[in-house]
Formats: structure tokens, sequence, C-alpha cells
């Protein structure tokens, strides 16, 4: 019995000592910062915010414009998107698809990426789809760094085959993790 009660009071003493004190105050540190951590990862940050476990978001608003002089239509709308999220413009909605024709690329610095076979270019005009056709002609951009663009408006030339042009409505920052585009399908 006094080995286990020496052993106990050696154990107490160690705490009473500097190294024991730093080790208790290191120990509470750590459960401090994993604690907020898992909070910010779970949470965003934001007691407000949905879980990460979520179902990416879909669109907005969205809805078919007749196009003047003719029978088909054109598709509008708005979608936010997380990074890493695809978005099908001709659907109007985000998340993995074989359409897939935009993805928020996961760098830091916010990239929209062409997805699938569709391709980008930077529109600096009036956002039609013969200004999109002649951008798109000349230029077939793989991704787009976002803040490095002049424009907020870019071509996109569908994995479905059609023109279409997204502009950048809010690119994420603080207190906004995602990425809000208004797009514009034309037929």
């Amino acid at each position: 019995m006094p080995d286990e009660e020496s052993r106990k009071s050696g154990f107490l003493a160690f705490w009473t000592t500097l190294p024991g004190i730093l080790t208790g105050l290191a120990a509470l540190i750590t459960a401090i910062v994993t604690a907020i951590g898992v909070w910010k990862t779970e949470s965003g940050g934001n007691s407000n915010s949905s879980p990460a476990n979520l179902p990416p978001s879909i669109s907005v608003s969205s809805g078919t414009v007749p196009s003047q002089g003719s029978s088909s239509s054109k598709r509008r709308g708005q979608l936010a998107l997380a990074r890493d999220d695809e978005a099908d413009l001709e659907g109007g909605q985000v998340g993995f698809s074989a359409n897939a024709d935009v993805q928020f690329g996961p760098e830091t610095t916010p990239n929209l990426f062409g997805a699938n076979s569709a391709f980008l270019a930077p529109l600096e005009g009036k956002p039609t789809k013969r200004a999109c056709t002649a951008a798109l002609n000349a230029r077939h951009d793989a991704f787009e760094v976002l803040p490095q663009l002049d424009t907020k408006r870019i071509c996109v030339s569908t994995s479905e085959g059609h023109i279409a042009v997204v502009q950048v409505v809010r690119e994420p920052g603080v207190g906004n993790a995602k990425l809000v585009l208004a797009y514009t399908v034309f037929p």
C-alpha cells in the first residue's frame, strides 16, 4: 500500500511544479483550439449557416424568358456555389453532373473552371449570344481567375452545346463562402 500511496503523491506533486503547470496549460490550450476548430468546420464559424453534410445549394431563382422572334426560350437564373461545386446551367442545378458546365475551384483564390467539355471566355461588352459566340471563338479558356478579370461576365460553351453567359454577383469573402453567379443560357 505504501508504494501506491507514494506513486499517487508523486503524481500529484508533479502538477505543482513548473513543468506540470506548463503541461496542464498546454493541454487546456489544445482542447480549446480543437473545440473552436470543430465548431468552425461544422458551422463555418456562423451559427446561422447549415451543417456541412447537407447537399449542395440549388438554384435560387430561375425561369425561362421567351426570346425575341423565336419559339425557343432562354433560361436565366442565379446559383450559389460552394468550393468544388459544379453547376449545370441548362438545368439550373448545383451538384455533380455529367452535364455540368462550370465548377467553382477549391483554390484559395476564386477560380471558375469549365467542367466536362465546356470552355470559357471573358466578355467585355453587352451579354448577347452573338457577343459570346465571338468571344468563345477567340478564346477557349479552361478556367478564369476571378479577381484578375477586368469584367465580371464570362461566356460559357456548355457541355450540351449551348452558349451561356454568367455574371459574378458576389465572390466569396468574409462572412460568405459561396460564389454567386447570375446566368443566361441562350437557345
